[in-house]
């Protein structure tokens, strides 16, 4: 029964003595058992498990989160284990922030440029470790404890916003410990976060939201499907496949290939007679809203993130494809805003840029 094989993984895991193979039999048996169970059943040994992800043997902490994200990843509820894993995964980063921080002090201040990075602060590691025993132990542990925490929080926004404060810990390893890498990419994703998207050329504009996207490549790919089109017999600006891949429905990526119909701007570029830059201006790119930025780093003004729409000054062009297998996004279209309206939200921004 899946009551008996997940006592018995927790048991396995809990005890000291137990060997990697008696993981990994205990865990065979969990599954043999999950493939036969209703999903209530798994959820509720999804819950079970949850509450030993605070074993002292970060190791095996790791172990079960790892069984975790399989049930999650399989179907079940992100929200039964969401609390116990952020506060695990909160004190493995702060321990492995400070192991970080420990060992970049002790790596030479003018490096090697032939020498990899990594492989120089690896070497730090090595002498750190020793007086950095629980902080290492972390630092290891997140190798195993990261990909379910991406499983949880790309399914459940209520998890990654409260988990959200500890991106600045993952920044601090982002460099050294891929944990860090996609931890901090994961938690910058905004959740209903309020957005105006106007094209000055033409006077269109929205007023919407967005969710879940997680860099400006997909942010582009969404706006080119969202913005109206003028013309009663307007082509779409993207495939509905490449659009798809976007929002997080079906396949990661495909072999298309998405080129920008706009430069995107922020508010700060708008001019006198409310006009952009000259698409060949390059050096009003501190206005640019590069692809590989995410939305996060977009100014807000007037409590809206701000995107303002140019001709392209050249092809930008990148693969179809998303970061995150399991992470849904959405540009939520609120209403279209009238001429009137953009030239209020223009007006606004122009004199906010003269003040400053």
């Amino acid at each position: 029964m899946l009551t008996d094989a997940t006592t018995s993984l927790i048991a396995t895991a809990r005890d000291g003595t137990s060997t990697d193979a008696d993981m990994d039999a205990a865990a065979q048996s969990f599954f043999d058992s999950i493939g036969r169970a209703s999903r209530d059943d798994a959820n509720t040994a999804l819950r079970m498990l949850g509450t030993h992800l605070n074993l002292e043997n970060a190791s095996r902490s790791a172990f079960l989160a790892l069984v975790c994200g399989a049930l999650i990843e399989g179907g079940c509820d992100p929200s039964t284990i969401a609390q116990q894993l952020t506060e695990r995964l909160g004190a493995l980063l702060e321990s492995a922030a400070a192991l970080a921080n420990a060992c970049v002090a002790q790596m030479p201040e003018s490096e090697d440029e032939d020498k990899d990075p990594i492989e120089v602060f690896e070497n730090a590691r090595e002498q750190v470790a020793p007086t950095m025993v629980q902080q290492n132990a972390a630092w290891d542990a997140l190798e195993q404890f990261w990909p379910p925490s991406i499983a949880v929080f790309s399914l459940s926004p209520e998890a990654r916003n409260s988990a959200r404060h500890l991106r600045n810990f993952a920044a601090q390893i982002s460099e050294y410990h891929e944990a860090g890498h996609w931890l901090e990419m994961m938690l910058a994703v905004l959740d209903d976060e309020p957005i105006v998207v106007i094209e000055p050329q033409t006077t269109l504009g929205i007023l919407g939201r967005i969710s879940g996207v997680v860099d400006n490549f997909q942010l582009n790919v969404l706006l080119m499907d969202g913005i109206p089109r003028s013309g009663l017999f307007a082509r779409r600006r993207v495939p509905r496949r490449v659009a798809d891949i976007a929002r997080g429905i079906g396949p990661q990526q495909s072999n298309d290939t998405v080129t920008s119909v706009w430069n995107l701007y922020t508010w700060q570029a708008i001019e006198s007679g409310f006009a952009l830059p000259d698409a060949g201006d390059y050096g009003s790119s501190d206005h640019w809203i590069w692809n590989e930025g995410a939305p996060d780093d977009i100014p807000v003004f007037d409590g809206h993130r701000v995107v303002l729409l140019g001709p392209a000054s050249y092809p930008r062009s990148w693969q179809s494809q998303r970061m995150f297998a399991d992470l849904p996004a959405a540009l939520e279209i609120e209403r279209k805003l009238s001429k009137e309206e953009i030239h209020d939200w223009l007006q606004r921004m122009l004199t906010a840029k003269h003040a400053n």
